[in-house]
């Protein structure tokens, strides 16, 4: 296990403080209980007749509109859960032909629903994201540093390769989240990023981006349109950005990429951050891309290595110290209300899970 001390030669681990797994979502008996009386308190108001069918097709209205609602708050794991538990409910309760009857029902309100498909989604991505940086099946360990350890690993049977880097950044998270979210201006700290414009914010923590970055000689700069959402997560202590590339959006006009470079295929990517309790943040970066070359060399391999993935951190370190003159600043003097509503969200979650440890103390993993 890596040591937890400050200024440790090793890396830290997740392992080495508390964090809650997202979990996956399950019908506990008395969820399932609820639902039933749910149904039958709606069966009851309408003078004992059994309209079971009419009044679950009213249930299942209003949990999509609850989870809609989670949906425009950036909870996504919260609002899939909904979904998804109506899904269980109906396989676990009444006979063949009440569940086929629901199911029914339920598969033609979710399907019409088009922000219900978009939860789906986007919790499918979210979800695949947490399982490869948690995950430990076929990464290797390009660098091993005193802040921070690099994976790499090539993916079998595909033209991708995937990259990953996990550490402590010395700041708080509250420091971070405008690295993150000001996204024209992830130039600024990212590694070999020479461009980034936002060319589209569908809602506060979703964009669409346009980003360039230099490669070694021969070859050509790489770019990418990036469709990336930022999510909530911090009743599990977590800010989780998901991200994929994308080659068209509504309302987006996607120009031809450009001669002297290359639009690569990031097939999913993202941020995980982690608040410590001593004002520092765990930060996880993955992405998974098809890099557009036919062989990649050795050389370019370590380059990108060193160059890209082991300079993640060290960037997120000096901008996110939010010294006078920081164009960051200057975002959260200008966006008030969107700063003050991440840091009263930030503060509130973060009294309630210290007054739940205060009851029942967490222990890291051995």
């Amino acid at each position: 296990m890596f040591s937890r001390v400050f200024g440790s030669s090793k890396p830290e681990k997740k392992e080495d403080f508390c964090v809650d797994p997202i979990p996956e979502v399950d019908l506990s008996d008395d969820e399932r209980e609820a639902f039933e009386s749910r149904i039958d308190a709606k069966v009851r108001e309408g003078n004992g007749k059994r309209e079971d069918l009419r009044h679950f097709r009213q249930i299942v209205l209003d949990d999509l509109r609850d989870a809609r609602e989670d949906y425009d708050n950036d909870k996504i794991f919260l609002a899939v859960s909904r979904l998804q538990k109506l899904k269980l409910f109906v396989r676990q309760s009444g006979d063949a032909n009440t569940q086929k009857e629901r199911k029914n029902i339920l598969d033609e309100l979710m399907q019409a629903d088009v922000k219900a498909q978009d939860i789906l989604a986007d919790a499918k991505t979210a979800r695949a994201f947490l399982n490869q940086i948690e995950s430990d099946e076929g990464w290797k360990i390009s660098h091993r540093g005193k802040k921070i350890v690099s994976y790499w690993k090539e993916e079998k049977g595909t033209d991708t390769y995937s990259f990953k880097v996990k550490g402590m950044v010395n700041h708080p998270t509250l420091n971070i989240i405008p690295l993150l979210l000001e996204t024209d201006l992830y130039h600024r700290w990212f590694p070999m990023m020479t461009q980034s414009e936002e060319m589209h914010s569908p809602s506060r923590f979703h964009k669409i981006v346009k980003s360039t970055l230099k490669m070694p000689y021969p070859l050509h700069a790489r770019e990418c349109i990036i469709d990336g959402h930022g999510w909530d997560v911090m009743e599990y202590n977590r800010i989780v950005v998901s991200s994929k590339s994308i080659s068209s959006f509504p309302g987006v006009r996607v120009e031809p990429c450009p001669k002297d470079r290359v639009r690569v295929d990031i097939k999913l990517g993202g941020f995980e951050l982690i608040p410590v309790g001593d004002g520092r943040t765990f930060v996880t970066i993955m992405f998974n891309l098809n890099p557009k070359v036919p062989y990649l060399p050795s050389r370019v391999m370590n380059f990108f290595l060193e160059h890209v993935v082991g300079q993640i951190h060290s960037g997120m370190e000096k901008h996110s110290r939010m010294e006078k003159g920081s164009p960051y600043l200057v975002r959260k003097a200008e966006k008030v209300d969107l700063y003050r509503y991440i840091e009263t969200r930030y503060e509130e979650t973060r009294k309630i899970r210290h007054e739940a440890a205060k009851r029942n103390p967490c222990k890291p993993q051995e």
